[in-house]
């Protein structure tokens, strides 16, 4: 892994010689067992597609990656002659656009994939975002009627926070940013970590917060799934609430905007885990200080009655 990130900064670091992209806009692919999967790799900056020299790479959770194959202007060349029934590649050179088909699907298959590409010229490998390849017979989903950008927190020095909150989704890659208009936000944003399924809920949840000036208007929650894309915009600070996301999972009487349960039980749960490890945290330096203090205390009586 550590490998891998000292290639991608390094990738970027030379952004500035070389106008090379490799866009994997799938975040990832669920199959089940036996089934195929295809992950696609778009390629900019690139001359000669067609001749180029396009790598593919996995990487298994808590393993290097490793390369399967590469291809130019012919036939695949793998790494390993029994990936030859299992992986196969082709490339379209007018688009331009490699494609990397996983064949017969077994758990083993679960990884991440990425695309890279060798510029001999300036030394450097170029890598792919990648590809996260599933094996699981649950079809991805997200309920869109569970999106939504509550209302803003109350205003201190002239900033209101906003919370983006995308619940009942499978599987758990999603990618989730903030646009000004066009233009990223994330300078202003908190992203916290995908919340595991409760009991006998096999999907997930994800929230994040955006910070901006009371009056802003032109914000917007973006999200990437496997199963779809979207986003929802805010509203500014006078107006009631919410987009028309979430209908689903807002209750709305006559008189006001009311969450419903379900989210309130998410972030209890959440806050409970979040004291259960602040906890667990301080008994284990508590626990760490009272040993050194033990040792500390014998190493005296261990040396006593030696001479000098």
């Amino acid at each position: 892994m550590l490998l891998l990130q000292v290639v991608i900064l390094a990738s970027i670091l030379s952004y500035g010689c070389a106008q090379i992209h490799l866009r994997q806009a799938q975040l990832s692919v669920t199959r089940g067992k036996g089934k195929t999967a295809r992950i696609d790799c778009e390629a900019s900056g690139i001359q000669e597609f067609g001749n180029a020299y396009i790598h593919w790479y996995r990487q298994r959770p808590g393993e290097a990656p490793e390369r399967i194959l590469y291809i130019s202007s012919g036939k695949p060349v793998f790494d390993k002659d029994s990936d030859k029934n299992k992986f196969n590649c082709e490339k379209k050179p007018d688009q331009p656009i490699s494609t990397l088909t996983v064949n017969e699907i077994a758990p083993n298959d679960g990884a991440t994939y990425y695309c890279a590409y060798w510029d001999r010229t300036y030394g450097i490998k170029y890598f792919g975002s990648g590809t996260k390849l599933l094996v699981s017979n649950k079809q991805a989903r997200i309920n869109v009627s569970m999106i939504q950008v509550l209302p803003p927190s109350s205003e201190q020095d002239g900033k209101v926070s906003y919370m983006c909150l995308i619940q009942d989704f499978y599987p758990n890659v999603i990618k989730v940013t903030w646009e000004d208009g066009t233009k990223s936000a994330e300078e202003n944003a908190v992203h916290e970590e995908i919340w595991p399924p409760g009991d006998n809920q096999p999907s997930y949840s994800i929230s994040s917060w955006l910070t901006v000036d009371k009056n802003s208007k032109n914000y917007s929650c973006k999200y990437q799934h496997e199963n779809k894309d979207g986003f929802v915009p805010i509203e500014s600070p006078d107006t009631p609430v919410v987009s028309q996301t979430t209908e689903g999972c807002i209750n709305k009487p006559e008189n006001g905007t009311m969450l419903s349960t379900d989210i309130t039980d998410s972030f209890m749960h959440r806050t409970a885990y979040l004291i259960y490890i602040v906890l667990l945290l301080k008994s284990t330096m508590y626990y760490v200080i009272v040993l050194f203090f033990i040792y500390r205390m014998q190493s005296p009586i261990k040396h006593r009655g030696k001479k000098p």
